[in-house]
This record gives C-alpha cells, structure tokens and sequence, in this order.
C-alpha cells in the first residue's frame, strides 16, 4: 500500500499510519473497511471491479461478496455518503465501484481546505445546515466558557422535554468550543428498559477518545491519575503490563472510582480546556450522576466545563437521582440551568428559509407550521418531513414550492408529535415497520446482525433494509459498524431521536412483545457465546420481558458480578433484587436453591460496600429460607457467614450463631459439613474466649478438610483459622505463612479490608520477632492500598498497627498522636478499631506515666467486656491484662498488680503462648522485688528467661533481661547485671537495625536511652 496522506472533500486519508481523519477528528474504521477505501481512493475516477477488491483486500481468503458489501456499506456510512445520490462512491451495477470525488496528494499533516470542509460537514444529517435561535443560551454558554478559561470549573444543564431540541443545541454549543481549542469528551446515556451499567456513558467516552485523533496522551493520563478506569480498558495495556498494573488496582472502590475520574480530568485540564458532555442524564445510572456531583463539587481551579441533558419530567417520574443532584448543586451555586424553549415564531420562520433557501415559501408556510407546532423543534421538523411526504411541498427544478393543489386539510395534519410520528411510520412498508418493531425493542441502537437473528433473517437483506431507511432519512440513521465475537458483522444503527423508538414500541402488542424481546435476547447470546457475559444485563433486561425466566435469572447474576468488578454495589444488588422477584417464576424444583444463592450473592455484595446491616438481613433470610425449604446445606453455610459478619458489628451474636450451625449440621450425613461447622466455632472461641485445647483441635481437623480446589471464601476461613492457632501458640513464623496466604486470597477477590486484617495479624507478629522494618513496610504499604481505595476502616488498622510500633520503640507521645486523631465514634463501632485503639491509648499513657488517662481507657474497655458483653479478640486481650497489671504497678498497688500478673499467667500458661507467659512472670518477678520477695522474684524470672532462651521473642526478652539486670544489681552481683544488661541492648540494637538505616524511629526513645547507658 503507498504510504502518501490522500485528501479528499474534508477526509485526510493517512495510509501509512492506516487512519482516516475528518477535519480535526478521527474516523475510526476497521482493517478490511480500510483497505476497501484506500483501494478506490488511490483510482479516482475509475471502475475498480468486485473481483479485483476482493483480490486486494481478502488476499488468500475464500469470502463471497457479502464481505465487500458489508464493508462497503461501512465505508459510506463513515464518509456519510448517499448511495442513491454518492458524493464519494458510485456504484456501477453489477460490476464494481468507481471513486468520484477529486482527490489530492499532500505533505503529511496538512489539512484539507477549509472550503471543502465546510460543504461536507454534516453531509450525514443535512439537519445540521438549519439550526436557528437559541441567541440568548448561546450568549450565556459564551460567559460560561470565559469563566472556565479563567479556571473556574462549570456546570450547565440543559433542561427541556422530548425534542426540544437539547441535542442540537449541544451541536452548536460544541461546534463553537471546539474552535476555541476546547476539548471534548462526549457521553451519550443509552438507557434499555431501565438497565444500567455502573459508569458506562463514562467509560464507552473514554474509550472512544483514546482512539480518537487526541487520544494518543489520554492512556498516560489515565495510568497516572484513573487506573481503576483504564482497568476497564484492558486492551490498552500490553501484556506484560497487566500483572502489576493489576497490583496497582487492587482492592479499588467506587469512591477511589469518584475520586480518579476527578482527577483525571482536572489534570487533562491543565493542559488545554474541556468539555464534558452528558446527554440524557434521565437515562443514567446512579454512579455517573455521583461522578458529575462530584466533579462539581470539587473546590480546586479546573478549566472544565460539563454540559448535561435531561427531561425533568422523565427524572421526576422515574425517581431519577438526577433531579435531586440538579437541585441540590443549584442551592448551593455549582451549577447554572439552561431550560430550553420552544422556538418563536420568527425562529420557525428563519428555519424554513433556510431550509428551503426561499422566504417567500417560508413566509407562506411559517404560520401553518408554528401553529400547529407551537415551535416544538422536532415537531416542527416532522411536520415539514410530512408535507414534503404528502406532496404538499414539492421541488420543481431544483426549486421548492407549494404543489397548485397544496390545500391539505387542517384536520388531516397531525395534532402532536406522536402523531406525526405515527403516519411516518404508517408510511413505511410492511417490511419496514415489522423490522423496525422488533428494533425498538433492541433498543434505541441495533444492528442488522440483531434483527437478522430475531426474525431469523438473511443478514445482508435487513442491512439492505436498514441502509434504505438511514439513507432516506427516515426515523433512523447509520451508526458505524457492529462486529459480534463470533466474528460476524453488519452495520450498526441509531434512532434519529428516542420518541421514534418509544412510539414503535408501543405498537407492539403484548404477546408480539413478550415474543420480540426473547428473540432478540436469542440472538444476542447467540452472536456473543462463551462471552456472552459481556453483555449480561441487556440478556437479562430482554429474558425477562420475554419471560424465559431462568435465563433472565442466570443473566442477573452475571451483570451483578459485571458491576461488582466495577465497583458499583449499588447496581450490582439491584440486578440481585431483580432476580430475587423473578425467582416466583421459576420451576418450583429451582426456586428455593436460586433464592438461596441470590440472597448469599447480595449479602456478599452489600458486605463490600460496608453495609453490614443489609448484608446480614440477607443472611437471616437465607437461613429462614433454607430452615423452611428444607435446604439444610444452606441454612448452615447462612449461619456460619453470620457468625463471621458480626465479628464487624456485634459480636455477642458471633458464638450463638455458630452453635445454630454445629447443633444443624448433626442432622446432615456429612463428615465435612460437620467438620467446617465445628471449625468455625473452635475458631470463634479461640479468637473471642481464649485457648481451648479441643478448640485448637477442631480448628485443625477443619483446616485439613479444606483444599485448594474449594472456593476463595473456604480457603480464607482455612487461612484464618491457621493464622489464630499459630498466633496464640507463638509460633509466629508459621502465622506469618498463612496470613501471606490469606493476603494472596484477597488480592484475588479484591478485599481490602480483609486484606489489611491479615496484614495486620502479620505485622503483630513481626513485630514480635523483632522484624520492625518490615512491620514498617508492610502497615504503609497497606495503608496506601487503603487510602487510595478510600476505604476509612482498614486506613484505621494501618494507621492503629503504626502507632502501636512508634509505642513499642518507646516514642509515646508521637503514637498517641496518630491514635487519638484517628479514633472516632464511626470508627469505633467497629469493635476491631475499638479493642486496639484502646488498648494502644491505655500502653501509650502508661508508658507517658499518665496515670489518671490510663485508668480511664482501661475502665472503657472495662465496660465493654463485663457490662456491655462483647468479646475482645486474643490476640490483644493479653496486653489489655499486661497493661492492668501495669497500672496497678505503678499505682503502687501491689496486691492488685499481683492479682491481674496472676490472670494473665492463667490465661497465657494454658495455651501454648511462649511469648505473654513470659511476660506475665517477668510482672510477677517485679512486683516480687518491690515486696521484697527475692525468692519468688529470683524465681520468676528464672522462668521467664528460660522461655525466651529458647525461643525468638526478642519483644519480650530485651525487657526480662533488663529485669533481670536490676534484679541482680540490687543483689549487689556487678557480674550478672552487666551480662543481662548487655543482652538487653543487643537485642534492643537488633531491632534498631531491623529498620531502615534513614528510618527516623531509629532515633526513639528505646534505642537512643541503650546507646546513651552504653556511652
């Protein structure tokens, strides 16, 4: 192929970089519709045979010519040629096709010239040629505009009903920006039947602008600032990139979604400024109405300007959120509101003229239009549509004018909109109007690959049909080319304005309809296949009015899962509700099982979004369900997931539920049902009552039964389940094995806050073993997941997990900072924060030497355990009792130090938990020495010393030793107390050096008070 750029009319024909420019924007074309072009463009004026393009373009390949027919239609629908009257392409019957228009060579670059660009624009839609009026929103856009430039974001809704003319005149307010230097980004929301997809109008814009002729920074722009949104564009990514660009995304939420689009935005603003367009907003989903409040309430300079359409009337009707947004961003000044009027009479009168280039017909016809109209613009242009049909107004050489016998009936011209719309319908064949039927029911784009299937059609005979009617003008228009995954295409077509689909819909009676919809759904899934779940909703939307319910069902699931990947709870648990009504539908063998796995999906589904109260309304219902059904599987798996969601909201229901499912699961025949049961409530004891032998057992026998092959949720329990047996035994290192595991799970579901609680377990026990610089890695690695995932509970762990290591190196007063500023009321309901957070505050003060704040945390936490009931966790509560012990300690009050030393010892010496035994006897040899008790203390720390001899506690030992040390020095043995003392700070230089040599903590306290004793 020559590599010279070709122009012709306003198209760049760039060939060495296979692109097709009009003017400033791209065209997009597929490969095979490429070549077809460039073979004719390089022969002007010639007749290029069929055979010789199919030679040329389908080398090597057997295809017949409905290939070149196909692409050919695409061709002409992407240059908005007319094959009837061709400006570019004239077909020579029979034999092939012959390029007409002139065509000229230029340097790469250069623009074709601004004459030939002004007669073909618009060539597609001669409308454009006859906008007229809207003066004054035009002269208030232009103030708008000038603010933006100044950086000061703004947002415009443009208001008005069904062809008021709201699309038009974001034509002409575009086409004047766009010769300021404005970029555009242009979302178009398609609602079908009230299926929504989270962000989508957002999305498909984006994805149409990187391919677009300014699109090739907007990939860079999205990996800086949006990867959660280029995650929805996978194919920008090359292969190598995806494993970590994966990394990058993980755990994203909606708000994190919020956030980025924001920022994308406002840094494509720095830049140059844009447009966002958002066209019938009335049709959205929720999310992209979140993304434009959002986007308006931001308080940063941006030249941005976002212009939105919508009918009132539809929003308020339908409970759209938009109305509401609209009102609230009005109140508090963030947006302006342009309401479209009609058009006066004046206005009609200039439109006609222009229309048909005469005043006087349009001075003629200017009264019987606008009072028939009252200058509703579609109507009005309907209506003229309509004479010119009915041969009222006639062109007689070139010249429009009145027929001599124009005197059509007042009564015979339709009385509204619809009505007109109606007799253009009638006017259409049979052939027409029953393909076009079935359309409206596609929705307001189709392509002729999905008629064809639904009537069960030859392809290339509905295009014919389809190319007829986009050609003539009539009700629609061609949209590009659709191309299925099974590798079939045809081209693709659009309503020329919603009211045409809505008025043909409503022609279908109920049973005709009920019909339609299945077959469509029939041959979409059919065209998609194995990836038919790309297009789940629209299956969904149209099995279930065509009441083939099981499949409308399956398809609800798979959109659900299609919006929780994009992070849209919401979306996802309306497609779950949905399919909850649709259950009554079912064979009644299929109804109690589909309820039961659709009530775990959403409750699943509102547990991501945080909200655990639905979430566990859900639960309960698919326990009753299953008690009542008799789906004794379920019931049990519904209350083992009870009990684990109440670890996060209450847990004094944690234990009774999982007693429900052990007591259910011994009617069941099976070992490992009984097992799991068991396993869960082994596990719940052990993390809320403490060690249990039989309990550590259970927990182990669940454990083996559970292997790779079983769902993310059973291998997350398993992995759970062995982290608390090994972190209450001390055997940190096999702990650390399984959180890693558990953290690899939750990459895996994309769980940030199960994420971080695994993280934080690890981190409680590096920091243990004496890896502080890792613990350090690990909490800020986490709590950056966290935060650029605005997920606020697990940002509180990390942050908690930080100040807790600042506490331990001794650096009091920079942990109770960080603790005391994120511990809320919101915060602490979750009882996770709350047991840690307190406990860290009661060690911090303690540590100050602050008494009275001390006691005040410990009797909060009191509280909470002996009067309010709820359990805390095990893996804190033995530094809830250390830190009793303490204060009663420095309280001076040495019989109840010695009490809480004593409980601790109790608690700690039945479990295998080296680390706090150890602890608890170094208590006990301390208040020993205060009594004066050198037998017992000697005694005691004997004990403890044995324990972190022959282990590696280092936590604990740099303490004991440095016990040991005073002990032996007011014994007045040097010796000794130099040998303890000496281990102490080597151990205590060891954990120094854990850290990263530029570490700032390794200027705490602890390090800084062993050096100085040294010097």
């Amino acid at each position: 192929m020559k590599t010279g750029e070709l122009v012709f009319g306003q198209f760049r024909l760039d060939r060495a970089n296979a692109l097709l420019w009009r003017g400033q924007e791209r065209v997009f074309l597929a490969p095979k519709p490429f070549e077809v072009l460039c073979c004719l463009v390089e022969r002007p004026g010639e007749l290029v045979t069929k055979e010789e393009l199919l030679d040329a373009v389908w080398t090597d390949l057997h295809v017949s010519e409905s290939s070149l027919t196909v692409a050919m239609n695409t061709v002409r629908a992407a240059l908005g040629d007319d094959r009837w009257a061709p400006r570019f392409i004239e077909t020579v019957t029979r034999r092939g096709y012959r390029f007409i228009a002139s065509v000229a060579e230029v340097c790469s670059g250069e623009q074709p010239p601004e004459e030939e660009a002004s007669v073909a624009d618009g060539a597609g839609d001669q409308r454009r040629h006859w906008p007229v009026g809207r003066s004054a929103p035009l002269t208030l856009l232009e103030g708008v505009l000038q603010k933006a430039f100044a950086g000061r974001r703004q947002v415009v809704f443009v208001t008005g009903e069904a062809g008021i003319g709201k699309t038009t005149f974001v034509q002409m307010a575009t086409q004047r920006m766009k010769q300021r230097g404005v970029g555009v980004l242009h979302c178009v929301c398609n609602e079908l039947f009230g299926a929504h997809e989270a962000f989508l109008p957002l999305i498909e814009a984006l994805h149409q602008l990187c391919r677009g002729p300014a699109g090739a920074p907007v990939p860079g722009s999205l990996r800086n600032y949006a990867p959660t949104w280029l995650a929805q564009m996978s194919w920008v990514l090359v292969e190598d990139d995806r494993a970590a660009f994966q990394h990058e995304v993980f755990g994203a939420t909606r708000e994190r979604m919020l956030r980025e689009f924001c920022d994308l935005m406002e840094s494509m603003a720095a830049r140059q400024p844009w447009l966002i367009i958002l066209e019938d907003l009335h049709c959205s989903d929720a999310a992209t109405v979140d993304a434009l409040s959002r986007l308006a309430r931001r308080d940063r300079n941006a030249a941005i300007i976002v212009l939105a359409t919508y009918r009132p009337t539809d929003a308020s009707a339908g409970g759209h959120p938009i109305r509401n947004v609209h009102q609230d961003l009005q109140i508090h000044g963030h947006c302006t509101e342009l309401a479209l009027d009609p058009l006066s009479r004046a206005e009609v009168e200039q439109h006609l003229a222009l229309r048909f280039t005469s005043s006087d017909l349009a001075e003629r016809l200017t009264e019987r239009v606008f009072t028939r109209t009252g200058g509703q613009p579609l109507f009005v242009v309907s209506l003229v549509d309509h004479l010119i049909a009915q041969g009222v107004i006639v062109n007689i050489d070139g010249e429009w004018r009145l027929a001599p016998d124009e005197a059509e009936s007042q009564d015979n011209i339709p009385r509204d909109l619809r009505e007109m719309i109606t007799r253009q319908i009638d006017r259409l064949t049979a052939d027409e109007r029953g393909l076009l039927e079935v359309a409206s029911a596609a929705g307001v784009t189709f392509s002729a690959l999905l008629l064809a299937g639904a009537l069960d059609r030859d392809v290339l005979e509905v295009e014919q049909i389809c190319e007829e009617l986009a050609r003539s003008g009539r009700l629609v228009a061609s949209a590009g080319v659709s191309e299925w995954p099974n590798e079939a295409v045809s081209g693709s077509y659009v309503f020329v304005h919603a009211l045409y689909r809505e008025v043909l819909y409503e022609r279908l009676a109920p049973a005709r309809r009920v019909n339609t919809h299945r077959r469509v759904g029939e041959s979409l899934e059919r065209g998609y296949g194995p990836r038919a779940s790309e297009v789940a909703s629209a299956l969904a939307l149209h099995f279930e009015l065509g009441r083939d319910f099981p499949k409308a069902v399956r398809y609800l699931g798979l959109a659900a899962e299609s919006s929780a990947r994009r992070f849209g709870a919401r979306e996802a648990a309306s497609y779950l509700t949905r399919a909850i009504n649709l259950v009554p539908q079912l064979p009644a063998e299929a109804e109690a099982s589909t309820r039961l796995k659709i009530l775990l999906q959403r409750a699943w589904v509102w547990r991501a979004a945080g909200d655990f109260v639905r979430a566990l309304g859900d639960l309960a219902a698919m326990v009753a369900h299953g008690r009542e059904t008799g789906h004794l599987r379920d019931e049990i798996n519904g209350l083992v997931n009870l009990s684990r969601f109440h670890l996060y909201v209450d847990r004094r229901q944690c234990l009774p539920f999982a007693e429900q499912a052990v007591e259910r699961s011994r009617a069941m025949d099976d070992a490992a049902i009984r097992a799991f049961a068991r396993g869960n409530l082994a596990n719940l004891n052990l993390m809320l009552r403490g060690w249990r032998t039989e309990d550590a057992h259970s927990c182990h026998q669940a454990a083996m039964l559970i292997d790779e092959s079983q769902d993310f949720s059973a291998r997350m329990r398993r992995c759970s389940m062995d982290m608390v047996l090994h972190f209450l035994s001390s055997d940190y290192t096999a702990c650390c094995d399984a959180t890693i595991k558990g953290r690899e799970l939750t990459r895996m579901v994309g769980d940030v806050y199960l994420f971080v609680i695994f993280n934080t377990v690890e981190a409680f026990a590096r920091l243990y073993l004496g890896e502080w610089g890792k613990v350090r890695q690990m909490a800020g690695s986490a709590l950056a997941i966290s935060k650029r995932n605005v997920n606020v509970q697990a940002s509180v762990l990390c942050r908690l997990t930080i100040a807790w290591l600042h506490c331990e190196a001794q650096e009091f007063e920079c942990a109770a900072k960080q603790v005391e500023e994120t511990l809320n009321p919101a915060v602490e309901a979750n009882p996770f924060n709350f047991f840690i957070g307190r406990v860290l505050l009661a060690k911090i003060y303690l540590g100050q030497g602050n008494l009275p704040l001390a006691r005040q945390q410990l009797e909060v936490l009191e509280r909470k355990i002996e009067f309010d009931g709820v359990a805390m966790e095990s893996t804190v509560i033995q530094h809830y009792f250390l830190s009793r012990c303490d204060y009663w300690f420095e309280s001076g009050n040495m019989e109840q130090a010695q009490k809480e030393a004593a409980r601790l010892q109790e608690i700690t010496a039945t479990a295998p938990d080296r680390q706090f035994l150890s602890y608890a006897h170094e208590a006990m040899a301390r208040i020993a020495m205060v009594r004066g008790d050198s037998r017992a203390a000697a005694s005691h720390l004997r004990q403890a010393i044995s324990i972190v001899r022959n282990a590696r506690l280092p936590l604990a030992a740099w303490r004991i030793y440095a016990t040991a040390a005073r002990f032996f020095e007011s014994h007045g043995d040097a010796g000794r107390a130099a040998r303890f003392r000496k281990r102490s700070e080597e151990i205590v230089n060891s954990l120094a050096n854990s850290l990263e040599p530029d570490d700032p903590l390794r200027s705490a306290a602890l390090f800084t008070r062993g050096r100085a004793a040294g010097d």
